[in-house]
């Protein structure tokens, strides 16, 4: 299992969470919003790709910066590369696997917080982006926002929780899956099997 890194960068004055999953081929980045050298500084080896859970300026803000200076593939969901002016990228699709660095990685597509938000599944893990934070879930008072689709896609990712899985969202701590469940009054009640 790959180990994933939080590396939490100042936006603005806001602290947003980019990712470095350290696989056994190389490092991946998941979303570059700020401070592109202690998120390049994070990776171990050779980059294999960077991955972006949604458009958001504070998600994407050293994303040039951090293409300019790895030269990897960017991969990120058309609906939201397109309004972002992003180009030169894979487009992400529902359901995907993402063969990188030596890990499988599965793609969902999850709006709600914005249309082309994705999670990236990593073993029993998942990178929500601001699809889940702590106690709540992202703003669905942004243009291109959704409460009947944040609703759809927080059920979406809730079925594919373990007693182990971690939720690493794109603002506050790593979570664990299970304690959200009991904390987090936005998550729907879930039918014990």
């Amino acid at each position: 299992m790959s180990e994933i890194e939080q590396i939490t960068v100042s936006f603005g004055g806001m602290d947003v969470n980019s990712y470095v999953i350290h696989a056994p081929e190389g490092s991946i980045i998941v979303d570059a919003g700020a401070e592109p050298q202690k998120i390049l500084g994070a990776t171990r080896g050779a980059v294999a790709a960077i991955l972006i859970t949604h458009g958001h300026t504070d998600h994407i803000g050293a994303l040039e910066e951090v293409r300019e200076a790895s030269g990897v593939p960017l991969y990120m969901h058309p609906l939201d590369a397109e309004p972002a002016g992003i180009e030169d990228y894979e487009p992400l699709q529902d359901e995907q696997e993402l063969h990188l660095g030596g890990e499988v990685i599965r793609v969902l597509h999850t709006p709600g917080h914005s249309p082309g938000a994705v999670t990236f599944v990593v073993g029993d893990d998942q990178i929500v982006g601001d699809l889940i934070l702590p106690g709540s879930v992202g703003r669905t008072d942004l243009p291109g926002a959704s409460w009947e689709e944040i609703e759809v896609s927080v059920r979406r990712v809730m079925a594919l929780w373990s007693e182990k899985t971690r939720l690493y969202p794109g603002h506050g701590p790593i979570l664990e899956a299970r304690e959200e469940l009991r904390r987090n009054p936005y998550l729907p009640p879930v039918v014990r099997r």
